[in-house]
């Protein structure tokens, strides 16, 4: 009976752990794939990238293990593909064991190289990666391809990403999520195809294949790595898990210490003494604005495990905190004041897509406090921002919202205020008496992120970086600038009034603008706007149009015209260049003038009313973009009367 008892333990215990990932393999008689004359033209292309997600529970201790498995068939095509993939990184995060690794070269010739184990080597802590297994492929040479075939075990965690897509071409991508009769669920973005059930080796398995994948692209006007296809997975070991438990969770969780019952005596001292010292009424914008003030200049935020740094004690005695732990500071001020708040979880739009449908912890790296009776937000982890809206990398994501009752909802984070970010130039332009010189006096008013950034620039940026912002505010790409004059108004960090403009007043001095012809003078009027960017169009447009944020332009450039001349070329000052759906207006740019006496005077009006534009108007928009380079290269003749 023991026997039997023994031998019926080993079989559970063997039968438990049957993973799919150990009868995998690579061809044992493998052969380099026939690639079309395009293929052969990409420095490398993935002939086959696969991976295998494997969770698995035991039946006599509920352990569940998580297996990974990654294969990969690269054609390198000339040296820069060589370079590119002749040597493996095996990420070790979270890694428990490396299961096996297998790799070789197959030349053109069919000769095949395989990996030497001995060079496998151990690297740690590479920047903020962790730990490496890395090797060298050996024999690889143009027109050979890499195979490389792997698995590890990794610490259980239910949540898990792949990306499914690179900076090089990929014919064929396969992957298989295997629960093994766990709950779990898989979600593929950025693509229409999903993944499908079906049985390998018996098995209820979830596969997707996605073929011919594009390389990730960069464009302007884009969120390229939010936009890579990638799946995101859950599995559990609890059948009676849902999304709305897993949201309600991480609210309870988050909401601890945020929403203080009781505030610590030594907030209510630092109010009455540094953050509200004056015996007057406080507006409260005001007062949120001055927490905002005091926090980010009174207390650091460290990268440091320690746990300290997450208790509310800690931090008010010792200022200094987790970015974590700095929320529950603001949250003390805050409440003392009796103003409501609200903690928004979110993601940074340039990174990934906040999804409330299906709850992924990687996408959940950013944290926000909205105050609802002002519609603005403090963004503790940015030293720039102050009360405002939503800075521009989380500006159009959606966030989870959880209120001091301790209940959540979903919304977009928009901006509230449809001109908070704009740009007011007034120029006055006149010319010296033998007609070799041009004077710019200048006032320009930077509004909203505008005038946040540009604070934030000239009070952190030293050196050359100083310097060059300097150019960038007295018109960049003037040749032979001499600044005369450069005042900047408002330039504290600490506002406490809404949208106080970031003012800059300057003179400059140039005869680069002046070309002479003949009798006559070409003024390159379009230069004193400043260098603008251009968009070129090679190919089909990739991505959506995303950019920082909406924004505002209003020029008023005044030129004196100097007695006994005429002008010509005026034609180039009027521009008009528009994107409209459905009858709104989504951008726009607008140039005219109107001759005043001894005047001209140029009014320019550049409009991005949003900061999503659909993708199938990227020619309009792009037309609109170009309008300001087109304007740039505006010139004015002044020709002699006589």
């Amino acid at each position: 009976m023991k026997k039997i008892l023994i031998l019926s333990l080993l079989f559970l215990t063997t039968n438990s752990f049957s993973q799919y990932y150990k009868d995998y393999d690579w061809s044992k008689n493998p052969k380099t794939h026939l690639l079309s004359a395009e293929e052969n033209k990409e420095s490398s292309i993935a002939i086959l990238k696969k991976n295998i997600v494997e969770y698995k529970q035991s039946a006599l201790t509920n352990e569940i293990r998580v297996f990974e498995t990654t294969h990969n068939i690269i054609r390198v095509n000339d040296d820069a593909g060589i370079s590119r993939h002749n040597q493996i990184y095996i990420p070790m995060y979270r890694v428990k064991n490396l299961k096996g690794i297998k790799a070789r070269t197959i030349s053109k010739d069919g000769k095949i190289t395989n990996l030497d184990e001995n060079n496998i080597k151990q690297i740690e802590n590479v920047e903020e990666y962790g730990d490496f297994q890395i090797f060298a492929i050996e024999g690889t040479e143009i027109g050979s391809e890499v195979e490389v075939l792997y698995t590890v075990e990794k610490e259980f965690s239910p949540f898990g990403n792949e990306t499914l897509q690179s900076d090089y071409p990929i014919k064929r991508f396969e992957m298989v999520f295997i629960t093994n009769g766990l709950e779990g669920d898989i979600k593929t973005y950025n693509t229409t195809q999903k993944f499908e059930r079906t049985y390998l080796e018996g098995v209820l398995v979830k596969e997707l294949v996605l073929t011919d994948i594009l390389p990730i692209i960069e464009e302007d006007y884009a969120t390229a790595g939010a936009n890579k296809i990638y799946a995101a997975y859950q599995c559990f070991g609890n059948p009676n898990i849902t999304q709305d438990l897993l949201w309600g969770n991480t609210v309870g969780n988050v909401a601890q210490g945020f929403f203080p019952e009781q505030i610590e005596e030594s907030v209510i001292n630092e109010i009455r003494t540094n953050v509200l010292p004056e015996e007057k009424e406080y507006s409260d914008y005001e007062k949120v604005a001055r927490v905002d003030n005091y926090i980010k200049s009174n207390f650091t935020v460290v990268e440091n495990r320690n746990p300290q740094l997450e208790e509310i004690d800690y931090i008010l005695k010792n200022r200094t905190s987790s970015d974590f732990g700095i929320l529950k500071a603001y949250a003390h001020f805050i409440k003392a004041m009796a103003i409501d708040y609200e903690i928004v979880v979110t993601a940074n739009r340039f990174e990934h897509r906040f999804d409330p449908e299906f709850y992924n912890p990687n996408a959940l790296r950013a944290f926000l406090i909205y105050i609802p009776s002002l519609k603005q937000y403090i963004s503790p982890d940015r030293i720039d921002y102050r009360l405002s809206e939503a800075p521009s990398n989380i500006l159009g994501n959606n966030g989870l919202f959880i209120n001091k009752d301790i209940e959540y909802y979903f919304a977009k984070i928009t901006q509230s205020d449809p001109d908070y970010s704009r740009i007011k130039r007034i120029m006055d332009i006149n010319f010296s008496e033998d007609f070799d010189q041009v004077t710019v006096d200048e006032n320009q008013e930077y509004y909203g992120h505008w005038g946040v950034q540009n604070r934030a620039f000239m009070a952190l940026a030293i050196g050359q970086q100083k310097a060059d912002f300097e150019d960038y505010l007295t018109g960049s790409g003037i040749e032979d600038k001499k600044v005369v004059k450069l005042e900047l108004e408002n330039t504290d960090m600490n506002q406490t009034e809404y949208n106080l403009p970031y003012i800059v007043k300057s003179t400059i001095e140039s005869s680069a603008l002046l070309e002479e012809a003949g009798d006559s003078y070409i003024f390159q009027v379009g230069k004193v706007i400043g260098t603008q960017s251009e968009l070129y169009q090679e190919r089909e447009r990739i991505h959506p149009i995303e950019m920082q944020y909406p924004n505002k332009y209003n020029y008023t450039i005044t030129v004196d015209i100097p007695d006994g001349y005429k002008l010509e070329g005026l034609e180039s000052l009027q521009i008009n260049k528009r994107l409209e759906i459905e009858g709104n207006l989504l951008c726009k740019f607008e140039s005219d003038y109107e001759i005043k006496n001894d005047k001209i005077v140029i009014t320019i009006e550049e409009v991005y009313s949003v900061n999503e534009f659909p993708k199938e108007n990227y020619e309009e928009f792009r037309q609109v973009i170009n309008a300001a380079s087109d304007f740039n290269k505006a010139v004015i003749l002044f020709s002699s009367e006589e």
